[in-house]
């Protein structure tokens, strides 16, 4: 008789990218996520109740292309917002963190227009230390200047971070009331925590690049689309800051997000062994 053991999903890693009607920079850069290679680990999407029929077009994308997915990964999970309110950077990621594998070590962000190398989360990853450290791809600040992008094309945004840090500070805060800043506020709130920030030497060593595309996409289904008016008093006001907790969270809670959110499973690897 054939004895069929199933394998344990072992996941190090949680790839988590939040969107909102950006269908079509998710059709681009969603071959790039599925390809990620040295390290396990399950991709999120974070569907903050788009209307351009994304969810129908991951789970076709996804059967479409599992002959092209990594070894390494091994879960594909959306996280659906069942409520159409406009979209938060914030609240999104915040909402991620309730369906985190429990053992994974690591949350990786990355938004919807940005391609990563096929080693960009084994490499990065390696550099996350609990309590210790964590992965901005930009410029940090200095006594001299702000921070700054590397390059136009590299994100500004993406970041890796251990999970229980991240809990930590209480996640991103929701009660910002300007679009802009809220990751420079989560890395401040790090660094006052006593966690450093890593940073690339130069963009070839980010392992990441933007579509460049206008505001209109990037503002037009935003809950605060007003531009901070003078950046420099932000940073300011962000690095006048000492303490490391957020002082409002309420999509990081599992408990306020009961009958507002839809977990679903779009791809498991249930390999066998005999």
């Amino acid at each position: 008789m054939i004895l069929l053991e199933k394998k344990i999903i072992v996941v190090d890693c949680s790839l988590v990218t939040t969107i909102k009607n950006r269908l079509n920079h998710f059709l681009q850069t969603f071959p790039s996520a599925i390809s990620q290679y040295g390290i396990d680990y399950e991709l999120i999407y974070v569907n903050f109740h788009s209307n351009d029929n994304f969810e129908e077009k991951l789970i076709e994308e996804s059967a479409f292309r599992e002959a092209m997915f990594s070894p390494y990964l091994k879960k594909i999970k959306q996280i659906k917002l069942l409520e159409d309110i406009k979209f938060s950077p914030r609240k999104s990621k915040n909402m991620s963190i309730p369906f985190i594998d429990n053992n994974s070590n690591i949350l990786a962000f990355s938004d919807a227009d940005v391609f990563i190398s096929s080693n960009y989360l084994y490499y990065w990853s390696q550099k996350v230390l609990e309590n210790k450290t964590f992965v901005a791809t930009r410029v940090q600040e200095t006594r001299a200047s702000a921070p700054c992008r590397l390059n136009p094309e590299i994100n500004y945004g993406n970041f890796l971070v251990s999970k229980n840090d991240f809990i930590g500070i209480g996640g991103l805060d929701e009660s910002v009331g300007h679009y802009g800043g809220d990751d420079d506020d989560v890395f401040h709130r790090l660094k006052l925590k006593g966690l450093r920030e890593i940073n690339p030497y130069d963009a070839i060593e980010a392992r990441n690049y933007s579509i460049l595309h206008g505001d209109k996409e990037r503002l037009e289904n935003l809950e605060i689309s007003v531009r901070v008016d003078n950046q420099h008093d932000t940073f300011q006001n962000i690095y006048q800051n000492k303490d490391f907790l957020s002082p409002k969270n309420e999509f990081i809670n599992k408990n306020c997000l009961n009958n507002m959110v839809l977990e679903s499973i779009i791809y498991s690897r249930g390999d066998t062994i005999v």
